[in-house]
């Protein structure tokens, strides 16, 4: 377990940010979410079921009903929910996340896009029903930040594409300093993970000014938590039923983040044995 401590109030009120999603619905604007309060967040993370087909499925869906018991407030589903990113594939992932009770925001991972460069991918887009593969929302005080690295089968050229440092200077222009914010995103961030995102320094920089309190990814198919210049930076397990992780660990599952009034951050991973 890593705990983070930041001190500062949430704001109660941020114009344009008044919206309500309903469990499995992802809207994916640059400003869908609740109007701003100032109550406790827990938030679930989950990556890397990579789907084939609906004979794959079994142990991701019983990830989703243990996330359920657990409940929360709302699911960032951090890449990798299909395997070479065929509708097919996207299809069933998105038929698995449905079963969520809780609304859930997909960021695209590498295994999820047929293609090779900087070219937008549609398809994720259009089955998930997202404007843009990196996009922003609030919920309960919260600003999140997801962000698509758009590397496709090249998946060690994963560096955030220009386009996207772009698009982050616009959207942070929109959130106030003081205001707490989570970017998460497919790749790791934090320095000595494997497959850490090249230009993460880069990026971190565009934060600078800014209440960060987390990233939170996947990819690694690993548990790791660090904390560097105050931001709490995690991958999880994987969440599939074909594949292993990566660090040669055997648990699988999702991860947990408790946010209280005081912006202190707390996570924990929880296994789902797949035998259960």
């Amino acid at each position: 377990m890593a705990i983070l401590t930041r001190r500062a109030l949430l704001k109660t009120a941020a114009a344009g940010l008044a919206s309500t999603l309903t469990p499995g619905l992802v809207l994916g604007t640059e400003a869908a979410g609740e109007t701003l309060g100032s109550g406790p967040v827990k938030i679930l993370a989950v990556s890397d079921m990579h789907i084939v087909d609906e004979s794959t499925t079994a142990y991701p869906r019983k990830v989703i009903q243990a996330m359920n018991q657990e409940g929360g407030d709302l699911v960032l589903v951090c890449g990798d929910l299909a395997k070479d990113g065929k509708r097919s594939e996207l299809e069933v992932a998105k038929s698995v996340l449905d079963g969520l009770k809780m609304p859930y925001y997909p960021v695209l991972g590498n295994h999820d896009a047929l293609y090779s460069g900087d070219r937008e991918e549609t398809l994720f887009m259009e089955i998930f029903s997202l404007r843009s593969n990196s996009y922003y929302f609030a919920r309960k005080g919260i600003h999140f930040v997801g962000i698509d690295h758009g590397c496709g089968k090249k998946y060690g050229q994963n560096a955030v594409r220009p386009d996207v440092i772009e698009w982050l200077k616009q959207t942070l222009t929109s959130i106030p300093n003081d205001e707490p914010v989570i970017l998460f995103s497919h790749y790791p961030f934090a320095k000595g993970v494997r497959y850490q995102t090249p230009n993460a320094a880069d990026v971190l920089e565009l934060f600078r000014e800014k209440k960060l309190l987390a990233i939170i990814g996947g990819h690694f198919h690993g548990n790791t938590e660090h904390v560097q210049s105050g931001i709490l930076m995690t991958t999880t397990a994987c969440s599939s039923g074909t594949r292993g992780n990566h660090d040669g660990t055997k648990a699988k599952g999702y991860r947990v983040f408790h946010i209280d009034k005081q912006l202190n951050v707390t996570t924990q991973f929880k296994e789902v044995k797949i035998d259960n």
